[in-house]
């Protein structure tokens, strides 16, 4: 065992210093208005780096498109925020961030090499979407007011009351030890570990240069649009003084964290160089009709789980809807998943009875889903939620979640949300009211199990009401094509000294 640990606190090789011009913060990483790459190195040495004990820390400021901050004005109150805003709409107020992943939604990409090679050991592309949903199904309502807040400023189902806080900033001379924009202080500060296989693994990595020889990681930040959203799916042309287009994120005094462990001659004597990760990466595909096949050949050989995540076409990049909700295809009616042309380990078709589309009940009763008061009731989802859970949690049924049935008929409710005879001075449509749903198929049955995809097809089939067009379905919806994340959760085996990642 190692003797003891020290702690490195790095900074990235491409660092770059703020500085403020005239009220406005310029310098920093952003995918706007600077550098958005971030780049980290640790040197190659005789030491054990714990992975599962690293986090990225610094600050993020909230700007408007000139650079200056996004300060909540005096004056302001709870009206401010409340209801649909009516003329009281400010900027502060229409401004959010992701209810899931908070700040942690700036990393885009990671990508993971050895410092002795310009090969990419691993690379997590579209990395907010499964973070945001594990998050959600490992964390109760309540916790979002504790851990994760402090950490990442995430809000989960609190969202419409606690981002007024989150996504704006404080007048610097307001705080009596911070005087300039530029203050060491000045900032939300936060924390969060690189949820990948290889940063966040329970084994300790060696960095000598008979193994990694060292370790890049390279971050890529998120564009402003998908990572800000409005409050209001339709914010209502009179709201005056709500826009706020344009503005952007700096992020700054970045820092990698952690500790690294000494090893005795002993202890490196007798370092295993392999390790088993638990790997993911995503493939894309669409839906563009109510009847959709997405076929993927994974070729990797211990496939643990498969989560389909689906975002609306028009979701992607787009400040007036969040980019952190995410729903089962609209309308769903029914799915098969298959490997091979054959179901598996579900023989059967999944069936949501009722659902959107249904005009009749079982004894022949009119119903209409959008004119229901409980609209979640009109989804008769329990399977497709049991299947989902599992797929994300490896097996396991969700010991606690923020995602509930209360949760998905607010969010069925706000879709349905039409402007009809509310004034243009009011929002309609709540953004802050997210999901974090979809389609999932676990193989590990909690037991270890894996499936072998090497050559071989996974397929889904879905039924549904996407881009159909169906009046039942919301209106600002039943048109629209979506988008399909689908996240291939794999393990697979890495050596530290050859660098060879086996799936």
């Amino acid at each position: 065992m190692p003797v003891s640990k020290v702690y490195f606190s790095i900074p990235p090789v491409n660092d770059l210093s703020v500085s403020e011009n005239g009220g406005s913060i310029t310098g920093g990483f952003s995918s706007a208005k600077g550098n958005g790459n971030i780049r980290f190195q640790i040197s190659a040495q005789d030491r054990l780096l714990d992975t599962s004990d690293m986090y990225l820390t610094g600050r993020i400021c909230h700007v408007k498109s000139d650079g200056s901050p996004l300060i909540v004005p005096a004056g302001t109150s709870k009206a401010n925020y409340n209801l649909q805003n009516g003329q009281l709409m400010t900027a502060v107020a229409n401004q959010n961030i992701s209810n899931w992943g908070g700040v942690s939604n700036m990393v885009k990409r990671v990508i993971v090499q050895s410092k002795k090679t310009s090969v990419n050991i691993s690379e997590n592309r579209n990395y907010p979407m499964y973070v945001n949903t594990r998050a959600a199904w490992t964390h109760s309502k309540d916790d979002f007011l504790v851990s994760p807040l402090i950490r990442t400023s995430a809000s989960g189902t609190y969202a419409n009351d606690l981002n007024r806080k989150s996504a704006t900033m404080a007048s610097a001379g307001a705080m009596g030890n911070v005087s300039t924009l530029t203050d060491l202080h000045y900032g939300h500060p936060f924390s969060f570990r690189l949820e990948t296989a290889l940063l966040d693994n329970v084994k300790e990595v060696h960095l000598g240069n008979d193994f990694m020889g060292g370790l890049v990681i390279n971050l890529e930040l998120a564009q402003e649009n998908g990572f800000y959203y409005n409050r209001f799916r339709d914010m209502g042309t009179n709201q005056t003084t709500a826009n706020v287009d344009g503005s952007y994120y700096i992020v700054k005094d970045l820092k990698l964290t952690g500790r690294l462990a000494i090893p005795t001659p002993q202890d490196i004597q007798n370092y295993n160089s392999q390790m088993l990760l638990g790997s993911r990466f995503n493939l894309i595909n669409d839906i563009t009709s109510s009847v959709n096949s997405n076929k993927y050949t994974p070729n990797v050989s211990s496939v643990r789980g498969i989560v389909n995540l689906y975002l609306d076409q028009n979701q992607e990049n787009n400040r007036t809807l969040s980019q952190s909700t995410f729903r089962v295809p609209l309308g769903l009616r029914e799915y098969t998943q298959q490997k091979q042309n054959t179901r598996t380990p579900q023989d059967y078709v999944i069936e949501v009875q009722p659902n959107l589309l249904a005009t009749s009940d079982e004894a022949g009763n009119v119903i209409n889903p959008s004119t229901a008061g409980k609209k979640a009731s009109y989804q008769g989802d329990a399977e497709v939620r049991n299947l989902f859970q599992r797929a994300v949690l490896n097996g396991e049924v969700a010991g606690k979640t923020a995602c509930s049935l209360e949760l998905e008929n607010e969010v069925i409710n706000e879709e349905y949300e039409v402007r009809g005879i509310i004034t243009q001075d009011n929002g309609v449509g709540l953004n802050t009211k997210a999901n974090a749903m979809g389609i999932g198929i676990d193989y590990t049955f909690h037991m270890g199990e894996t499936s072998d995809f090497r050559q071989r097809d996974y397929d889904i089939l879905v039924k549904s009401g996407v881009a159909s067009g169906n009046t039942n379905l919301p209106t600002s919806r039943r048109d629209e094509n979506e988008v399909v994340q689908s996240y291939i959760k794999n393990t697979s085996a890495f050596d530290s000294k050859t660098l060879m990642m086996s799936q």
